[in-house]
C-alpha cells in the first residue's frame, strides 16, 4: 500500500495513456470502414478537351453589347459604369432617354438616335453629317432615311434654298388681228408702274410659232422701255362662244358673244404652261425670275424663269410660281409640286462629328 500511494501519480499517467492508445484503434477502425463504403468518383478524361456550356458565350455577348451602349454618362466628368439603362444628367436629376418622354433634340425622337448609334451627348447632333451626304442628321430623320448610309438619302430638292426673286411678269394685251390675219399683241405696263394698265411700246403683230416680245416699261422723266423676248410663242387663235349675263335676248337666255382669243404656250418642250389673251382685255401670266441655291457643299446657284426647266442632282423639276416667301416647283417625273422656302445666300456647311463617322 505505501508504494501505491507512493506511485499514484505513475499509475494515473499510465491510465490515461492506455485509454488515448484505445481511442486512436477505435478511430483507425471507423475511418477504415467509412473508405471502404465510399464510392469514388469516376477520374474524368485527361485528353477530352474542355467544353464551355454555350450559356457563357451568350451571356458574353450580352455583356459585351450592354457594356458598350447601356452606360451611365454624366456630361460633367465622363463617367460610364455599367448599368441597365442609359440615364443623362439633367438639371440635377437623372433620366431615363427612352422612357422619359423627353427628346434630347427637337424634332428627333431619342430611339431613333439611339437605334442609329449617333451621340446622343453631342449638342450639335441634329445639325452633323455623319455619313457625309450632304443632309444632317435631322433631314435624314425627317426623311426617315439612314443617317449612316451615304446612298440613303433625301431628295435632292430639299436642299434647295430662294435667294433672290424678281416679279418680271409677262403683262400683255391682244387687240385683235391686223390684214392678214395675224395677232396684234402689245405689252402694258405692270401694277408697280405710274403707267399701269396702258400700252407701252409699239404694237406688234404674231403668226403662229412666232416668239412674244415684251416691253419692259422703265419709269423715269420720259416714257422708256427695254424689248426682251419671253419664253413664250402664238401657238394659236381661236373664236370662242360665251353667254353674256348682262344682255338677255328677248325670250329671256343670254346674249351669246363671241371672243377672240390668241393662245400662247410656253417654248420649253417639258413645260405645258399656256396663257390665253382675250381681245382687249391685259392678261398677266408668269414671267417671274427666281434665283435657286443647292446648299449642299458642292451646290450651286441658278437662275430660273417661270415655266423654265433645271435640274438639281439626278432630278429634273420646272419653277412653277415664285414669290417674296418661296417658290414653287413640279418635278417633271411624278408631277408632284414642292415648296421651296426662302433662305439665306450662305450655303449650309453641315458639320462632321468624328466619333460618329462610322458604326460601332
Amino acid at each position: 500500500m505505501p508504494d501505491i500511494k507512493a506511485h499514484y501519480e505513475r499509475y494515473l499517467l499510465a491510465a490515461a495513456g492506455l485509454a488515448a492508445v484505445a481511442v486512436c484503434i477505435m478511430l483507425s477502425f471507423a475511418a477504415g470502414s467509412a473508405k471502404e463504403a465510399a464510392v469514388s468518383p469516376p477520374e474524368a478524361g485527361k485528353r477530352e478537351p474542355f467544353t464551355p456550356a454555350p450559356e457563357v458565350e451568350t451571356l458574353k455577348s450580352d455583356f459585351s453589347a450592354m457594356d458598350e451602349k447601356l452606360t451611365l454618362r454624366e456630361s460633367t466628368n465622363g463617367a460610364s459604369p455599367f448599368v441597365s439603362r442609359i440615364y443623362l444628367l439633367n438639371e440635377g436629376r437623372l433620366v431615363d432617354i427612352l422612357e422619359s418622354g423627353n427628346d434630347l433634340f427637337k424634332g428627333i425622337p431619342n430611339k431613333w438616335i439611339m437605334d442609329n448609334q449617333l451621340d446622343y451627348l453631342d449638342a450639335s447632333l441634329p445639325e452633323r453629317d455623319a455619313d457625309s451626304d450632304g443632309f444632317t442628321n435631322l433631314e435624314e430623320f425627317t426623311a426617315q432615311t439612314s443617317p449612316r448610309d451615304a446612298s440613303s438619302k433625301p431628295e435632292d430638292w430639299t436642299k434647295l434654298r430662294l435667294t433672290e426673286f424678281q416679279n418680271e411678269q409677262l403683262q400683255s394685251i391682244f387687240t385683235g388681228r391686223d390684214d392678214q390675219g395675224r395677232a396684234m399683241i402689245n405689252s402694258v405696263a405692270a401694277s408697280s408702274d405710274a403707267l399701269q394698265g396702258k400700252p407701252i411700246g409699239p404694237t406688234k403683230s404674231y403668226s403662229r410659232g412666232d416668239i412674244i416680245v415684251v416691253a419692259k416699261y422703265r419709269p423715269g422723266f420720259a416714257v422708256t422701255y427695254d424689248e426682251e423676248k419671253t419664253p413664250f410663242k402664238l401657238k394659236d387663235f381661236r373664236i370662242e362662244k360665251r353667254p353674256n349675263p348682262r344682255i338677255t335676248n328677248p325670250d329671256g337666255t343670254p346674249q351669246i358673244d363671241e371672243f377672240d382669243i390668241a393662245i400662247l404656250q410656253s417654248t420649253s418642250g417639258d413645260d405645258s404652261t399656256v396663257v390665253e389673251l382675250e381681245a382687249r382685255k391685259p392678261v398677266t401670266s408668269p414671267y417671274s425670275l427666281a434665283t435657286l441655291l443647292d446648299t449642299r457643299p458642292d451646290g450651286k446657284s441658278q437662275q430660273v424663269r417661270a415655266g423654265q426647266p433645271f435640274t438639281v442632282g439626278s432630278g429634273r423639276y420646272k419653277l412653277v410660281d415664285v414669290s417674296e416667301e418661296k417658290a414653287t416647283i413640279e418635278d417633271l417625273a411624278t408631277k408632284q409640286q414642292h415648296s421651296i422656302p426662302r433662305g439665306s445666300a450662305t450655303k449650309i456647311e453641315p458639320s462632321s462629328n468624328p466619333s460618329a463617322e462610322q458604326p460601332k
